[in-house]
């Protein structure tokens, strides 16, 4: 009798994905290449990237994926602690476009290539090089790379490295992305290719944001058990009925391993607007290294208080504030968006 052999997914392989504060082997990133996306703003965009590199290097491995036509340029900007890797890409986004990487539990490194179509075909996106670049980044480092069935983007999702993984309704089930699934089908490819057991979706992100609701713009876990989210005391901003809701539902949940969820508020900075577009500053959207933690900060009111709740936080850890990278927000995302961590065997 002919059975239909079960496709291999990196959970029944034995695979999962490490939280972030999981040592680090390297941190890959991209240069800033399309000025479209970057509308106006990409000297700066090249500025910030390069600053965040550099500052990055001095605690883990820097890679930077290049185009070959634009590693001239790159030199000029990039320490010699960051280390070139010629590539073709879009842009600077590797979160979202680099592999999610998942360890073996008993040891080896693997890569996640989600489908990738410019996070919902966005007028303002070019990705045909994009979309490749996970398995290209997987050949590089020789490891394993499996392919999901659905379309996403790494900062659409967000675990605790112990079996729960957080993310949004509007963008992993958005009709843009995986309109064929149902929540079922997507919440159950989530945990066999992350490795883990419980989904917690929250409803939507960030007003306007153009990734339609990134999780890693309004919320993270920062310990298992505790996850921090962006907040406003504004009740007139959009904003704060979307966040009080996600974090009425966030306290009313446990995690895969049964422990109540505590959510730590993290304020909101003052509104950014460009022409009729919101920007979607978030203190959220920070990167973890070996030793140190990259925070934006946007020369405002609560940035202090910002720094002050991540110090709290990470107290074996250096609090790092980086002003240029509030620059990254007008190419639509931020720190988080263009660092990918490929966590240590």
């Amino acid at each position: 009798m002919f059975t239909e052999e079960k496709v291999k997914t990196p959970k029944s392989d034995g695979y999962y994905m490490p939280a972030e504060w999981h040592k680090h082997e390297a941190c890959w990133m991209a240069w800033p290449y399309d000025k479209i996306a970057w509308r106006g703003h990409h000297r700066e965009g090249k500025h910030s990237i390069a600053t965040l590199a550099n500052s990055v290097s001095e605690f883990e491995p820097v890679k930077m994926l290049v185009p070959p036509q634009a590693r001239e340029e790159a030199e000029r900007f990039l320490g010699k602690g960051v280390e070139i890797v010629e590539c073709e890409i879009d842009d600077a986004w590797t979160r979202d476009t680099c592999p999610s990487f998942v360890l073996h539990k008993d040891g080896g490194l693997a890569g996640v290539n989600w489908n990738f179509n410019g996070w919902g075909d966005l007028d303002v996106a070019n990705w045909e090089s994009d979309k490749k670049l996970a398995r290209r980044v997987c050949r590089q480092l020789d490891v394993p790379c499996y392919d999901a069935p659905i379309f996403n983007e790494g900062g659409a999702i967000h675990v605790d490295g112990e079996g729960t993984v957080l993310c949004t309704r509007s963008t992993i089930l958005n009709d843009n992305r995986n309109p064929e699934h149902t929540e079922e089908e997507v919440e159950q490819i989530l945990c066999d290719y992350l490795g883990v057991e419980k989904v917690i979706w929250l409803d939507e992100g960030y007003e306007q944001d153009e990734t339609d609701g990134h999780i890693d713009v309004i919320a993270c876990f920062v310990a298992p058990g505790k996850v921090m989210h962006l907040s406003t005391e504004n009740k007139n901003d959009p904003n704060y009925s979307r966040f009080e809701q996600n974090m009425a539902y966030l306290e009313s949940q446990t995690d895969a391993k049964d422990r109540k969820i505590e959510v730590i508020r993290m304020p909101q900075p003052s509104l950014w607007i460009e022409g009729d577009r919101r920007i979607s500053c978030s203190y959220v959207n920070y990167y973890i290294a070996n030793g140190a933690v990259f925070v934006p900060v946007f020369n405002d009111p609560v940035d202090e208080l910002a720094v002050e709740i991540f110090k709290a936080l990470y107290p074996d850890r250096k609090i790092i504030d980086m002003p240029e990278n509030a620059a990254n927000f007008y190419g639509g995302g931020g720190i988080h968006c263009c660092t990918q961590q490929q966590p240590a065997i």
